[in-house]
């Protein structure tokens, strides 16, 4: 009857994740399906051990364990630590609250900032930073194929190919070609949830068509040692499938009185498009015309466009 308890438990304690939406604190909405899933079976297998005791089933006649061998050669430690262990998680699940990911995690995995260059974007081919069409620097992307032709993938602009290069085989040459043309056409470009990486990409691989353009985006504030009083790096954090794999994203931000936003507090960022090279790499930046405060917002992480570009072509 105890594993029914638990497994009805571990049920109840992912519907409230659930409803409460705090299961996004922990995965990716593309994971959710089998998150739902699991919740079903730990709701039916529940339902499974529990139907004995409700038909009033009476107990079988043969040894504890009814598997026909020689009694006494089952562990009597597995089942108490077994009961132990999910006694721990299901305390966890239900009364430690769910913790966004910081900077003390950002110290520890580290961050990105998003690489721009100050030559001339034209001269892309002849740079070391591109590679020749069609050819992939990742030796276990080597059985898949882009799906633009060759003769397409020969004619993309540079900046196209500078995000080729960023993205491999998640590459979409519709979707950003649209991209560009749409932050293009607007007179201040708002970043918002949805997209921010796709966004972010696309202005350091266009920075020079983006120069001076004003830009709106939020995200919590990291500092390390290296930086000034006056600057700091306006974070987000990426999830693609769950926590695990959780990778931080920075564009540097410079302004005045930049020092009254305290570490990990989440800000919003009106400025103008910019570029410096700063720790040993062009970056994009941003000069700050305007930073306040802002709450937590409901959905703290990004999540990259990728499970729905990525299609290997049939063999």
């Amino acid at each position: 009857m105890l594993k029914t308890v638990i497994l009805l438990l571990l049920a109840i304690m992912q519907v409230r994740l659930i409803y409460s939406g705090d299961i996004l604190y922990y995965l990716a909405p593309q994971m959710l399906p089998f998150f739902y899933f699991s919740t079903f079976c730990f709701l039916v297998l529940a339902a499974y051990k529990a139907l004995p005791a409700m038909v009033q089933a009476v107990p079988r006649q043969g040894s504890a364990c009814d598997c026909g061998c020689p009694a006494g050669h089952e562990s009597k430690l597995a089942e108490p630590v077994m009961y132990v262990l999910f006694g721990l998680l299901l305390c966890l699940g239900f009364f430690m609250p769910p913790k966004l990911l910081d900077s003390a995690m950002v110290e520890k995995k580290g961050i990105i900032y998003h690489q721009t260059t100050p030559r001339d974007i034209a001269q892309g081919p002849e740079n070391e930073l591109y590679t020749q069409p069609g050819t992939i620097d990742h030796e276990w992307w080597a059985e898949y194929q882009f799906d633009s032709p060759a003769s397409e993938s020969a004619s993309i602009t540079g900046e196209q190919q500078a995000l080729r290069e960023e993205l491999g085989i998640w590459y979409d040459a519709d979707y950003y070609s649209q991209l560009v043309q749409r932050l293009l056409g607007m007179d201040r470009i708002v970043v918002e949830d949805k997209g921010f990486l796709d966004i972010m990409l696309v202005l350091a691989a266009y920075q020079t068509r983006f120069q001076n353009r004003e830009i709106e985006l939020t995200g919590f504030v990291y500092r390390d040692m290296a930086m000034s009083q006056q600057e700091l790096a306006v974070t987000r954090t990426a999830i693609t499938c769950c926590l695990a794999d959780a990778t931080f994203y920075g564009i540097l931000v410079r302004g005045d009185d930049l020092q009254q936003f305290e570490q990990d507090s989440w800000i919003r960022v009106r400025g103008l498009i910019d570029q410096d090279y700063v720790f040993d790499q062009n970056m994009i930046m941003i000069t700050a015309l305007e930073v306040e405060n802002i709450p937590v917002p409901e959905s703290p992480y990004v999540y990259p466009y990728l499970y729905r570009q990525f299609m290997p072509l049939e063999p």
